[in-house]
């Protein structure tokens, strides 16, 4: 299975860079990616053992990491990543139908 970052998902993962180097320095910056990027292997591992969100506009799956959420979708033999977005937020607001936004 491949991996595939909508580009929402790659702006998603420089500000949760961005902000943890400004607030905790470089060690928890490296330390907290480090996290995403380990979950994000271990989904690509087993993508079926998570559940479609129907409370969201598209169908797609999430799977917690820390303080985020990766929302996601299994697309053929590609693992589609949308968005990543802190826990705290609406999802509803910032999971679209177009992964590119």
């Amino acid at each position: 299975m491949k991996l595939i970052l909508s580009p929402a998902a790659v702006q998603d993962l420089q500000s949760i860079a961005d902000y943890t180097f400004r607030t905790w320095g470089t060690q928890q910056e490296t330390q907290y990616l480090k996290g995403l990027w380990a979950k994000l292997d271990q989904m690509l591992d087993l993508p079926e053992n998570h559940k479609p969100r129907l409370d969201l506009a598209i169908v797609c799956c999430s799977e917690r990491c820390g303080k985020h959420v990766i929302f996601f979708r299994v697309l053929g033999d590609t693992l589609q990543v949308i968005r990543i977005l802190h826990g705290a937020m609406d999802f509803s607001t910032h999971v679209f139908e177009d992964p590119e936004q």
